[in-house]
């Protein structure tokens, strides 16, 4: 990795440290019990956000959640095996905005990563609404993940607008 690549390993404990730092900021506040794994609604903030706790045991969206296919050990292995393919591609690719785009979505990784580990399932608690319209909670590695994808879509599609003129 070249040097001035350097803050790209910094990039990814920050979204760490900021992820995992609010996850556990609203275990300890609102002293949630880690054992039982209860949903639960904790603070309505406003009119389009309420604050909730929802314990994702399976994949984007809880899609798969009570599957047969659902498996701890399965979901920890498949995101380790995605983490290190990300950190060979992006080396591989080796330019500048790669390395920052990927370490949002590498840091986000090993932030849900890391409550599978502890949990057995991800903390979710953003709850995005309009009346009772509910998008899926979500938490911030997911805002890193999905901000980091749609980054990077747009970064190849302005690389090769300007490599077709």
């Amino acid at each position: 990795m070249n040097i001035k690549h350097k803050y790209f390993y910094l990039f990814i404990v920050f979204f760490v440290l900021i992820d995992q730092g609010v996850k556990q900021f609203l275990i300890n506040f609102f002293n949630i019990d880690t054992n039982l794994l209860i949903n639960d609604f904790l603070l309505k903030a406003n009119d389009y956000l309420n604050i909730v706790i929802v314990w994702n045991r399976g994949f984007a969206f809880g899609m798969l959640q009570n599957s047969i296919f659902n498996s701890n050990i399965l979901n920890i292995f498949l995101i380790l095996s995605v983490i290190i393919f990300l950190f060979f591609y992006v080396r591989i690719l080796n330019e500048k905005y790669y390395f920052y785009l990927f370490s949002m979505i590498i840091g986000g990784a090993i932030g849900n990563l890391i409550d599978r580990v502890l949990y057995g399932a991800v903390v979710d608690f953003i709850d995005l609404h309009y009346q009772n319209l509910h998008w899926y909670v979500f938490n911030i590695a997911d805002i890193y993940i999905s901000i980091g994808c749609i980054l990077i879509i747009l970064f190849e599609i302005k690389k090769k607008l300007t490599n077709h003129d």
